[in-house]
């Protein structure tokens, strides 16, 4: 070959020494070749849920009966509540009845001639539905007043017995509390027509079952 054909190859290699890759001319010459590392994904870490724990109703009727007694100045009345429908019953939409019987004693009453007397004169049960988020619905009150002077007599043998329905309550009812109050009169002494009156307070929580489904 002559000089000029082996100068023509020459340009002529150049460009395509210039167009190998940088890693194979590495390769060629026994270097270590880099390669790119792949991104890393970052993996989410699952927020741990809190669990809020459902406090149980207390359901003072939870035996189907009570018996609470209460104070009034210096007397005490002794209350049975009752009712005749099965716990397991008291869903939402029922009527619960709620009966009750009450009788007031105190160191100064009785039934003889030189004793003072105790009557109610008045009786007032306040309801309340309240849900399991703590809502409470606007209360209803029903009362029982006297038409008899001065009351109600309610001492043993005697005793104030009365009964209340508590109607429908919103679906997801929990529990129904009860204010009950009992108006009393005492006789200022034995035979006299002059009376003091003391006001004794309970409170009355019913758990409500879970609602009737068609079919269930």
């Amino acid at each position: 070959m002559t000089r000029p054909s082996l100068r023509l190859a020459a340009a002529l290699l150049l460009p395509l020494a210039a167009l190998t890759a940088c890693g194979s001319v590495q390769a060629a010459a026994g270097l270590p070749v880099e390669t790119a590392t792949p991104a890393r994904t970052a993996t989410p870490t699952p927020t741990p849920t809190a669990t809020v724990a459902v406090e149980p109703v207390a359901n003072d009727l939870a035996l189907g009966s009570a018996h609470h007694e209460l104070q009034a100045g210096g007397m005490t009345v002794a209350v049975d509540y009752w009712s005749t429908l099965d716990m397991g019953r008291w869903t939402p939409q029922a009527a619960k009845p709620i009966q009750l019987a009450a009788t007031i004693t105190g160191p100064n009453l009785g039934t003889a001639k030189k004793q003072q007397k105790a009557y109610v004169s008045a009786f007032t049960v306040t309801s309340s539905a309240v849900a399991a988020d703590g809502t409470v619905t606007s209360p209803v009150s029903v009362q029982d007043v006297s038409r008899q002077t001065p009351g109600y007599l309610a001492m043993a043998p005697y005793a104030y017995s009365t009964s209340f329905v508590i109607p429908a309550v919103p679906a997801g009812t929990r529990s129904v509390e009860l204010l009950i109050s009992y108006d009393v009169l005492e006789q200022s002494a034995p035979g006299a027509s002059d009376y003091s009156k003391q006001t004794a307070n309970d409170t009355i929580t019913v758990a409500i079952a879970p609602a009737v489904t068609p079919g269930s």
